[in-house]
């Protein structure tokens, strides 16, 4: 059995509760204060009825003229009266005045004690609790969770501070794996300049030393190759700018009707795999889409190209839209993905260890999964029976 949802209280209805049942016990404790005293007085007047607590006699007055000619008169009760009399008298005034003293007594540790048990029980531990999360977030601990049951506004206020420390905690892995990332990225990219680097540093070297003793052709070949790694540098360098951009990027979603981008994946596919063989098969369910073009065909080419790149000789794209999501499939027939390939290719700079192929940089399928993520979606790459497989997914939002 699921366990039993919890009914909000709110800390006022609470807290009228808490009064209500304090005003009941001092009610009664006042009633049994003024019962008890009242009762007291019955009883002494009882057991000593002879004795005169409120009046005096005749005997217990004294009549004298002072300096001024005056007449006057004096209760001599503390010195006439029997010490056992006296007792009783004050013992009786003590009770007749107790109700007086003991009533006030008695509401005043009753608010006393209601709001102790108040705070002990419904504020002590969730201020507690969050004073503990605030001094664990200001010294970025943020690896804890913070759990109050009882459903008030404080229970609401603990939920809201569980929230923004899951945020920010989220949000500090975020970024610490975006630096870990650019840190790589500008590792990997420092690695990469040395080669073509080193190549124009030696052919530089080489024709300062023989300037005078090589031949035109033999110049024009090493301009040429020159010119190559040139290339090779600016194509590197635009690659690693595009991707410092797509990182920052934010998708700018717009209707696109499903038909053109039909029309543009089959064109973009024929020019991308040349002369080899390329089949679009496009199932639609609905007219417009709401997604970003660009980026989607930015995913798309670099699929193509990825497979045109490793295809034998046909390349077979499906493509299933709908209204809220775009799945772009893309198969070749060639080797497929190794066992290592498989865990990698998606890395930046991955480059298959047989891959002869130095103008490819191994940023494809990188720059495929930080399109798709930026827009809801994925990139996962397998294997068939006929070689290797991309799939591309993108989520469009519906309006």
């Amino acid at each position: 059995m699921g366990k039993m949802k919890r009914r909000y209280i709110s800390l006022k209805w609470s807290f009228s509760v808490y009064l209500t049942v304090c005003f009941f016990i001092a009610f009664a404790g006042s009633m049994a204060i003024g019962f008890v005293t009242n009762d007291l007085q019955e009883y002494y007047r009882g057991i000593h009825s002879d004795v005169k607590l409120f009046y005096h006699s005749d005997d217990d007055v004294k009549i004298f003229i002072d300096d001024e000619q005056n007449i006057n008169s004096k209760y001599l009760i503390t010195d006439n009266r029997p010490l056992a009399e006296r007792k009783y008298m004050i013992m009786y005034c003590i009770i007749s005045y107790a109700q007086f003293i003991l009533v006030p007594l008695w509401i005043i540790s009753c608010v006393a004690v209601t709001g102790i048990v108040f705070y002990r029980r419904e504020l002590q531990k969730p201020i507690r609790i969050l004073l503990d999360a605030s001094q664990k977030i200001s010294e970025n601990q943020l690896e804890f969770k913070i759990e109050y049951q009882k459903q008030n506004e404080l229970g609401k206020l603990c939920t809201a501070f569980d929230d923004m420390r899951q945020s920010l905690d989220e949000n500090n892995r975020e970024m610490w794996h975006s630096l870990e990332e650019r840190k790589r990225l500008n590792s990997a990219f420092s690695h990469d300049l040395r080669t073509p680097l080193t190549v124009l540093r030696g052919y530089n070297d080489f024709m300062r030393k023989y300037i005078g003793d090589i031949s035109e052709d033999k110049i024009n070949e090493i301009l040429s190759k020159m010119d190559s790694q040139i290339n090779r540098l600016e194509n590197y360098t635009y690659k690693m700018s595009a991707l410092h951009k797509l990182e920052d990027i934010v998708p700018d979603i717009s209707a696109f009707p499903a038909y053109k981008l039909e029309e543009n994946f089959s064109e973009s596919g024929k020019y991308i795999c040349k002369d080899k063989k390329f089949t679009l098969d496009f199932n639609s369910d609905t007219k417009n889409l709401f997604i970003d073009y660009s980026l989607v065909m930015e995913v798309y080419e670099n699929i193509i190209s990825n497979a045109q790149r490793y295809a034998e000789s046909e390349i077979k794209s499906d493509v299933s839209v709908n209204e809220n999501r775009i799945e772009i499939s893309v198969c070749d027939d060639g080797k497929g993905f190794s066992e290592t390939s498989l865990k990698l290719a998606k890395q930046p700079f991955y480059r298959d260890d047989k891959e002869q192929n130095t103008s490819h940089f191994g940023l494809g399928l990188y720059i495929c999964k930080i399109i798709c993520e930026k827009c809801g979606g994925t990139v996962d790459i397998s294997n068939t029976e006929s070689g290797g497989k991309v799939t591309a997914i993108f989520f469009s939002e519906s309006r």
